[in-house]
């Protein structure tokens, strides 16, 4: 009985990796159109990691040592504080499948931080490909913003890609917490904080009678989406995933999540992309493609 649950396990897992977080960004758009972008994270990443950590302690994992902590501290500001500040904040600016094209770059620029940061890949001519088709794909799509006068939120968006890939990289240094939950609950937890943070001192919380004003059904169907699905159930199926499946297939959600998201945006959120941005995505997502089956051995 249990290995015939194991493939439904199995499909429930990719399908929640896959929507769950492929919806966020539109979940994301949405919400930023009403709220301050950094309180928004904030609240976010704070209540998904409040929950995370319960589990953890409800599964007895051992509280994190000093140095454990430290990492945590660090890999929540690159994580959850800086990229995810990038993200909602440039959603102000831009459609929410533009965002998550320009944030499925990441395996290009883990890959190239591999090669030419920690030195411990050769390039394949493959892989030196996929980097090239990722990287042309992502001037494609700015291209348009230089007229429309978004490009300063697409230079955001690849600012916080380039982070989320530093400190994937730099985790591999570091001592984190063994309980995976205790680990990313730490971060998102941490990450929102500093987040909050970030928002009382810019002045958001001077808007929140405003936002409470304007809240509706919608926008809080939206942020729990984006605390309990996209936070919270996708990582839950993600660890899971990353026990039971090759790596190569797991990361496979860096270039279906866009696809999800491209969609969701034009038939949910009423976003259309340039013809000359359409031809961008094809290269990132065939860049990421690329890439990653290059890693595969």
């Amino acid at each position: 009985m249990g290995r015939a649950l194991v493939p439904s396990r199995r499909f429930f897992a990719y399908a929640a990796v896959y929507l769950f977080w492929g919806a966020s960004f539109l979940a994301i758009r949405e919400i930023v159109q009403v709220t301050p972008p950094f309180l928004a994270a904030g609240f976010r990443f704070t209540a998904a990691g409040l929950v995370l950590m319960a589990l953890s302690l409800a599964q007895r994992a051992p509280w994190p040592s000093v140095r454990e902590l430290r990492s945590a501290i660090m890999l929540g500001l690159v994580f959850f504080a800086v990229n995810y500040a990038c993200v909602f904040w440039a959603e102000q600016r831009v459609a929410s499948g533009y965002a998550a094209i320009v944030s499925s770059t990441l395996p290009v620029w883990i890959f190239a931080g591999e090669w030419l940061w920690l030195r411990a890949v050769r390039p394949t001519g493959a892989g030196l490909i996929g980097m090239a088709l990722g990287m042309a794909g992502v001037i494609l799509l700015v291209l348009p913003s230089v007229r429309d006068g978004s490009l300063t939120a697409g230079l955001v968006l690849l600012f916080g890609a380039f982070c989320w890939s530093f400190g994937t990289l730099w985790s591999r240094r570091l001592t984190v917490p063994k309980s995976r939950y205790s680990n990313a609950g730490l971060q998102m937890f941490l990450g929102g904080i500093v987040l909050l943070a970030v928002s009382t001192l810019v002045g958001e919380m001077k808007q929140l009678p405003d936002v409470l004003a304007h809240w509706n059904l919608r926008l809080s169907l939206d942020m729990a989406y984006l605390v309990i699905a996209a936070s919270i159930l996708a990582f839950l199926a993600f660890i899971w995933l990353i026990d039971h499946e090759p790596a190569s297939r797991v990361s496979s959600y860096a270039y279906v999540n866009p696809l999800i998201a491209v969609a969701l945006g034009a038939l949910v959120g009423g976003e259309r992309l340039a013809p000359v941005q359409l031809a961008g995505a094809a290269c990132v997502l065939s860049g990421v493609v690329i890439t990653l089956r290059s890693r595969r051995g």
